[in-house]
């Protein structure tokens, strides 16, 4: 038996548990992914009280959902996609919501599918000043000031280590545009770095 299939049973074996409404298979959930949504949702809002706030209502209302789970994407990307619409919710409640747009600009790639311009590297004065602890620190300050389209993906991918898949699946997007908002979102953390 394949790793994969494994895991695909598994998964559909834990989904039928918290349909059944089995309160061991919902700890499991907790236990599992809770922090880790905790933190993501957190770090979205800038707030770890409205962020547990945030994710409990989330996983109150996946609760009395689960039934619609039909098993499109794996329940950690339909978690994560759930506190994340909530986490949008309330943004856009504050008025801090900022939309940097998803259209694909006409020459982002070359003939060969390839990046037109590549982010610049992280070579050049700036690490070299810094120590590896001060430049996390001047990473982690600089993304939380970053447009939240920005944010939310470097979040996902870089942070809470979702693959393609599980992002595209959490934010109802295409591989092509998740590709096109790291690429914008690292460059703009990378500026936002060196400049600040």
């Amino acid at each position: 038996m394949h790793g994969n299939d494994r895991h695909q049973r598994q998964e559909t074996g834990q989904v039928e548990a918290l349909k059944a409404g089995e309160s061991s298979a919902w700890k499991d959930i907790l236990a599992r992914h809770g922090p880790a949504l905790l933190a993501y949702a957190a770090r979205m809002l800038g707030d770890r009280g409205t962020a547990e706030e945030i994710v409990q209502d989330s996983l109150v209302n996946i609760y009395h959902t689960i039934g619609r789970f039909d098993g499109r994407c794996s329940i950690k990307s339909w978690l994560y996609r759930a506190v994340h619409n909530s986490a949008i919710d309330e943004i856009r409640r504050r008025r801090r919501y900022v939309d940097v747009g998803t259209d694909v600009l006409d020459n982002y790639f070359n003939e060969a599918g390839r990046w037109e311009h590549d982010c610049p590297g992280w070579d050049g004065p700036v690490p070299k000043r810094l120590d590896e602890k001060r430049l996390l620190t001047s990473v982690r300050e600089q993304m939380d000031h970053l447009p939240h389209a920005h944010r939310e993906v470097l979040l996902l991918k870089e942070v809470e280590g979702l693959d393609t898949e599980e992002i595209c699946a959490a934010l109802a997007i295409s591989p092509g545009n998740l590709r096109i908002r790291i690429h914008r979102a690292r460059a703009a953390l990378r500026a936002a770095v060196v400049g600040g």
